[in-house]
C-alpha cells in the first residue's frame, strides 16, 4: 500500500465521497421501493465502491502518518463504529476496516468494549463541500485511488436482465 499524505484537498474530496456514498444509499433505497430495481441496482454498486474507496484512502493516510490521526469508538444504533479524525475532517469506519495493524497504530482514546453513545441519524443534506463528485473522484484518481477499482464488478443488471455499466465514465 502506498501511504497517503492527508491534504486538506484529498480530505475534503474524501468528505463528499462519503456523503454522495449516503446518498447514493438513499436513493438506492428510495429506487427500490418504488420498483425501478435497475436504479436501485446501480445506486447500490456505485454507494459500495464509494465506501470501499473511501476505506482504502483512509489506510493508505494512516500508513503515511498514524499520529496526525485520532479515533475513538461510537455506539450507533446499536453498532459500534470508529470514528476517525484528521485535522478537522471526521469519517465513521467499521472496526478494524482499514486494518488492524493500522487501526492499532492510532491513538484511540475509548475501548471497543466502552463505545461513546453516539446518535446519528445520517443527514446528506448537510454540505461542507461545493465540490461535485466528478471532482472529487477525479482529484483522488489522480494520486491513484480510482473509484472504479473499486467496484464489485462493473455492470449490474437490470430488471430485464440487461447489462448496464455502473463505471463513473470520466475516471480512466
Amino acid at each position: 500500500m502506498t501511504p497517503l499524505e492527508p491534504t486538506d484537498d484529498l480530505l475534503e474530496s474524501l468528505y463528499v465521497v462519503n456523503k454522495v456514498a449516503k446518498q447514493f444509499a438513499d436513493e438506492a433505497t428510495a429506487a427500490y421501493e418504488r420498483g425501478d430495481v435497475t436504479e436501485s441496482n446501480v445506486r447500490s454498486a456505485r454507494k459500495d465502491a464509494l465506501y470501499r474507496l473511501k476505506t482504502a484512502v483512509l489506510s493508505r493516510v494512516v500508513s503515511y502518518d498514524a499520529d496526525r490521526v485520532t479515533g475513538e469508538y461510537h455506539a450507533i444504533n446499536g453498532d459500534v463504529w470508529l470514528f476517525l479524525t484528521i485535522d478537522d475532517w471526521h469519517f465513521h469506519q467499521p472496526p478494524h476496516a482499514i486494518g488492524g495493524d493500522l487501526t492499532d497504530a492510532i491513538a484511540i482514546s475509548n475501548s471497543r468494549a466502552n463505545p461513546i453513545d453516539a446518535p446519528y441519524e445520517r443527514d446528506s443534506a448537510v454540505a461542507r463541500s461545493d465540490r461535485t463528485l466528478e471532482e472529487a473522484l477525479s482529484r483522488l484518481a489522480e494520486v491513484g485511488a480510482n473509484a472504479n477499482d473499486h467496484l464489485a464488478r462493473p455492470t449490474v443488471t437490470s430488471e430485464r436482465d440487461r447489462i448496464v455499466d455502473v463505471r463513473w465514465p470520466f475516471l480512466s
